[in-house]
């Protein structure tokens, strides 16, 4: 490998350094990454006529556009003036953290190639593996800055959605302890959340994605790329801190005080039924936990903070969580989550899809609760009734 030229990316502050490699070289690379990082989309069916064509093209030594790489959760330091074997060294001895940020595909095309050559002639495959290719690698690069060059500078024929572009920038998480106190499992682990502080990876992942994209409901990247001012607000977002990181814990820090206003409650449907109050199945959830965390509440979180930003109400999770701390129950209603649950019953009966309408009432609740301009603000309990209203009205 070698560096052909170093280049300061100014909008995202990080450096795009464009190398030479052989493909023999890059696919030892190659290998790590998709071995260390199983968000790495798979190979895409739909396209198999168009690769096998490049297979082809390979095997005869064509070039192919340069395939783009970085290095995210690592922190380093470069500039003009450094050594290109310090570079170097870093990328070599940090391969397991590498993503692919365009050219999956290519590059299970040339694995594909490579195990062909297996059972063809040594002339080809030696031809093959000296071939030179060239990726593009951006070091230094927070994770918000790659999420902007997927993007806008990804022109693969089948582009990933930005909730998996998320997923797989944020997968470190899973190994990681940075998080104060709050794990995250995966679905593989077939893993179920069992107390406050436990979420789903994918759950989390779609609440945050609601956050950058400014909505409940799921975006493809061509949405938002037909969206100028999706991109404006993606380009506001402060790219010295790790927003992921305070997204969760911010979220965490609300369900703890939900925890302790609740005061211990569980649900409980014979009281209820009392009250002539008759639920048309399972409740939402049975105890805080429980309620707070699914996607749909998530993803209401994510899209209300992320508009309050864009109107000015709030300018950081940091305010945020100082409005946690002053969230009260108005009506000394210790049992206000019965009523979040009756709330939600009445939308599962008249829905036409319950998720997505669960996902809107969560952003209003949100809204009401941390808008300094609702007549609700930091009242939780009337927040609820509130929403609701703001909902019914809004409703699709």
């Amino acid at each position: 490998m070698k560096i052909l030229s170093k280049v300061f990316d100014y909008r995202i502050k990080a450096y795009n350094i464009l190398t030479e490699i052989s493909v023999s070289e890059y696919l030892e690379i190659a290998k790590i990454i998709l071995e260390n990082n199983p968000f790495q989309r798979k190979r895409l069916k739909s396209s198999s006529s168009i690769y096998s064509l490049l297979k082809q093209d390979l095997k005869l030594g064509c070039t192919i556009p340069p395939l783009v790489l970085a290095l995210s959760n690592e922190n380093i330091e470069i500039n003009d003036n450094d050594d290109d074997n310090q570079s170097l060294d870093y990328i070599n001895t940090h391969r397991d953290k590498l993503i692919i940020l365009d050219g999956l595909q290519r590059t299970y095309t040339l694995l594909d190639v490579a195990n062909d050559l297996d059972t063809e002639n040594i002339s080809n495959k030696i031809n093959f593996y000296d071939h030179k290719l060239r990726f593009e690698i951006y070091l230094g690069i927070n994770k918000i800055g790659i999420l902007y060059r997927m993007l806008t500078l990804n022109t693969g024929q089948s582009p990933m959605s930005v909730r998996h572009q998320i997923e797989i920038l944020y997968s470190n998480y899973l190994d990681e302890t940075v998080l104060e106190g709050i794990k995250l499992l995966k679905e593989v682990d077939e893993a179920t959340p069992h107390q406050i502080g436990e979420y789903r990876f994918n759950d989390v992942i779609d609440g945050f994605t609601s956050y950058i994209v400014r909505d409940e409901s799921s975006l493809d990247r061509r949405d938002i790329l037909e969206s100028i001012k999706s991109l404006e607000k993606l380009a506001l977002e402060n790219q010295d801190k790790d927003i992921f990181k305070n997204y969760i814990i911010t979220y965490n820090h609300f369900v703890e005080k939900t925890q302790n206003l609740a005061d211990n409650w569980s649900f409980n449907e014979e009281l209820l039924q009392n009250e002539e109050i008759i639920f048309s199945g399972k409740p939402f959830g049975s105890t805080v936990d429980k309620i707070f965390n699914k996607s749909q509440v998530m993803t209401g979180f994510g899209a209300a903070v992320g508009f309050l930003r864009d109107k000015e109400l709030i300018y950081s999770f940091d305010d945020i969580n100082q409005q946690i701390d002053r969230i009260r129950i108005t009506n000394n209603a210790p049992h206000f989550l019965d009523k979040l649950i009756i709330k939600l019953d009445e939308i599962s009966k008249s829905a036409r899809k319950i998720g997505n309408s669960q996902r809107m009432y969560f952003y209003y609740f949100f809204r009401e609760l941390f808008s300094s301009a609702s007549d609700t603000f930091l009242s939780i309990d009337e927040s609820i009734d509130s929403g609701y209203k703001k909902y019914k009205l809004n409703e699709i």
